[in-house]
């Protein structure tokens, strides 16, 4: 199927579910998600929501609200978000030729050095990959997979047996059985594939997409394969930041729970990379020819991480014979392939590590260094299994820098030029990753947070005004509590006041709460932490103290390690 644009305009009113029937039914509201920060406030949603599905893995619940039930909802402290309406996800091919029989190579494999892989006994066996595309077909190569279908609009299924083609060529690019397809063989024919079908006849509906996140973190899969996408532009409501959509939300929660998400870059040919390719943690695939070239067609972009085979691929055709197609949607399982041979090799390793390996590993095919056009180069298994460590990569805030340097700059300017500049959305992640910074960016960051008075406390930083509870042992105890010298006036302190960052990006998963005197701030956690320094802190926008001052800002910080 060709991957096109999501329509906007007319069509807008049907997406958000805007079809009234009835006096009654118009002032509800379908395809509502809202995510929840505690069980009080899922239980809230839940006292409102009709036709409700609970997704507990990723903290929201998504379902049919009156107007009022909405602004109830929006207004609670116990809620992250609520997001309502849908949108369109498409699949990253430009086309699947008609099945022939007789192909007789496999290049795409070659470039990726699988064979050093094979030789040494790697297929992925124990490893789990999820897939969230179309369904999979009942292929003879494809005998482990776990199939789930989730369409929610039933008007959206077809039965026909090509609805499976784009699932189950992704699926024979990773797990293609040797001999039971002509010369195809999938990159770890030993995986156990999880398929996750939401892909109906008009593409994948954002809360299908929700759904399968949801599945996917429960059944704890290792890797998840997502060769579909859709532009910022098309993603976005009006005014709604991407860090409160519904897909990067889920997104994130998924990468929280240690699952390594890889999706398509996109087929535009354009400097913009698709979501959920785009969000800060997935690794993005963009596509080349047999001769290494980009392809005509992969969209590429500062997140870009990775590129693989991407045109002219030969895999399995819903029909049980082979066909041929391009797209990144087809680079992207290549990659995947390849984390699942390193998980079967360093099965004790963390997400992170495993992506760094290939990284580390990838050929630089444009300037030297990561780029916009190819990121760290073609994904390629080591020659070599290593036990020492690797040799040194990127790290994600050295990354941030290098991908924002335009902001960054932006934001030093207004410092500079003594403007205002937002405390948690622009300060915060500038201070969170000052060691990679130039000399006279920090400079302007440290002149910045003294002017603003943020107090700075850790293991080793001290202040009368606060102190904290397990500043490293956080990944372990789970929670803290910071004492305030001064005690801040509760009715002031939103829940959302509080935020937290890492390496330049804001982190989810956190709970706040002020105790009724205002002495105390209790900090919780259920995620498991990634190693590395946490920083919390508090908008001092509109909070006052209980003698009714001024709260200057504190910045805490925890190190997991």
């Amino acid at each position: 199927m060709k991957y096109t644009k999501i329509l906007v305009g007319s069509l807008f009113l049907a997406w958000l579910g805007f079809q009234p029937i009835s006096a009654h039914a118009a002032t509800e509201v379908e395809h509502v998600s809202v995510f929840y920060k505690s069980e009080t406030g899922k239980e809230l949603i839940l006292d409102q929501a009709e036709n409700a599905k609970k997704l507990d893995a990723i903290d929201a619940v998504v379902g049919t609200f009156s107007k009022e039930e909405i602004k109830k909802l929006e207004a609670s402290k116990q809620i992250e978000v609520v997001h309502t309406g849908t949108r369109k996800l498409r699949t990253q091919d430009v086309g699947l030729p008609v099945p022939f029989a007789n192909f007789t190579t496999n290049w795409n494999q070659q470039l990726i050095a699988v064979q050093n892989a094979w030789q040494k006994g790697l297929d992925g066996q124990g490893v789990k990959v999820g897939i969230i595309d179309s369904g999979i077909a009942n292929h003879t190569a494809l005998p482990k997979v776990q199939r789930k279908t989730i369409i929610s609009d039933s008007s959206q299924i077809t039965y026909a047996s090509s609805a499976t083609s784009h699932g189950t060529f992704v699926a024979g690019i990773i797990a293609a059985q040797p001999g039971k397809a002509g010369n195809v063989i999938g990159v770890a024919p030993g995986v156990e594939l999880y398929s996750y079908n939401i892909d109906g006849k008009d593409g994948a509906d954002l809360i299908d997409f929700m759904t399968a996140i949801n599945y996917a973190i429960q059944q704890k899969v290792n890797i998840l394969n997502i060769s579909m996408g859709i532009s910022q532009a098309d993603l976005l409501l009006p005014n709604e930041k991407v860090s409160d959509n519904p897909l990067y939300i889920a997104v994130k929660k998924a990468l929280d729970a240690g699952v390594m998400v890889v999706a398509a870059s996109g087929n535009d040919g354009k400097n913009q990379i698709d979501y959920p390719a785009a969000i800060p943690g997935v690794v993005a695939v963009g596509s080349v020819e047999k001769t290494k070239k980009l392809s005509y067609f992969s969209n590429t972009g500062s997140v870009l991480d990775l590129v693989a085979p991407g045109t002219d691929i030969t895999s399995l055709a819903y029909s049980g014979g082979t066909s041929t197609g391009s797209g990144t949607s087809f680079s992207t399982p290549h990659v995947t392939g390849l984390l699942a041979l390193l998980k079967q090799a360093y099965p004790k390793e963390s997400a992170k590590q495993l992506e760094n390996r290939l990284y580390a590993n990838a050929i630089d095919l444009g300037v030297k260094g990561p780029d916009a056009i190819y990121g760290y180069g073609l994904a390629q298994f080591p020659s070599k299994i290593l036990t020492a460590s690797l040799q040194p990569v990127e790290s994600a805030a050295a990354k941030y820098v290098r991908v924002n340097q335009s902001k960054i700059k932006t934001i030093v300017r207004k410092m500079n030029n003594k403007k205002t500049v937002h405390y948690v959305t622009e300060f915060i992640p500038l201070y969170t990753v000052t060691n990679q910074l130039t000399k006279a960016q920090k400079t302007s960051v440290e002149a910045y947070r003294k002017k603003v008075g943020a107090t700075i406390v850790s293991s080793t930083q001290k202040s009368s005004r606060i102190k904290a509870t397990n500043y490293t042992t956080l990944k372990t105890k789970k929670a803290s509590t910071w004492t305030w010298a001064t005690p801040v006036k509760k009715s002031t302190v939103r829940t959302s006041a509080y935020a937290v960052y890492k390496d330049g990006a804001k982190v989810s998963g956190f709970t706040f709460s002020t105790s009724a005197s205002g002495k105390y701030t209790k900090v919780k956690t259920t995620k498991t932490l990634a190693k590395g320094t946490y920083y919390m802190t508090l908008d001092p926008k509109n909070v006052r103290t209980t003698k009714n001052k001024t709260v200057k800002p504190v910045i805490v910080k925890y190190v997991v390690r």
